[in-house]
């Protein structure tokens, strides 16, 4: 019995560890995507406390000097929101072009694999038939030796 062998199973190697790297650079996008949205929470987070903190105080009395920090830290939030913001959406860019690579790759992978499923299907055909046509020469030459007469001579 012949054994099997996909005849570009080293292409279908190469696909599989491209789309394997492929997966990893779109993980590591999404790790970067992840930690830039973490990033702008926590800023946000920090601008939504010191509004707070300075509702609070100016209860009381105006300050001008706490009024001077307060403005010069809001607008250094503000800022860094900015640049947080314009850098994620950098990282979404990043992320949807590593999210075309993975998939395209995927694509490939799975063309290849189509292909081998089809030739193993064409190749246990060609058994199946192979051994029919033995076993069917086994029938015929066990009838020819009891000297009994052939199927295809009765007409049966």
């Amino acid at each position: 019995m012949k054994k099997f062998r996909f005849s570009l199973e080293t292409v279908l190697k190469v696909r599989r560890q491209n789309e394997e790297v492929k997966q990893q650079e779109l993980a590591a996008a999404q790790m970067q995507r992840d930690q830039c949205l973490q990033h702008l929470a926590r800023l946000e987070k920090g601008l939504r406390e010191l509004l707070l903190l300075q509702s609070t105080k100016r209860e009381g009395s105006l300050d001008l000097n706490a009024e001077s920090w307060f403005q010069a830290s809001h607008e250094g939030i503000s800022r860094a929101k900015r640049v947080v913001r314009t850098d994620l959406q950098q990282k979404d860019k990043a992320l949807d072009e590593a999210r075309a690579r993975a998939i395209e790759a995927s694509r490939e992978r799975r063309v290849l694999e189509k292909l081998e499923e089809h030739q193993l299907s064409e190749h246990l055909q060609k058994l199946n038939r192979e051994e029919q046509g033995f076993l069917d020469d086994l029938a015929q030459r066990a009838v020819s030796s009891l000297g009994l007469p052939s199927v295809s001579a009765t007409g049966l």
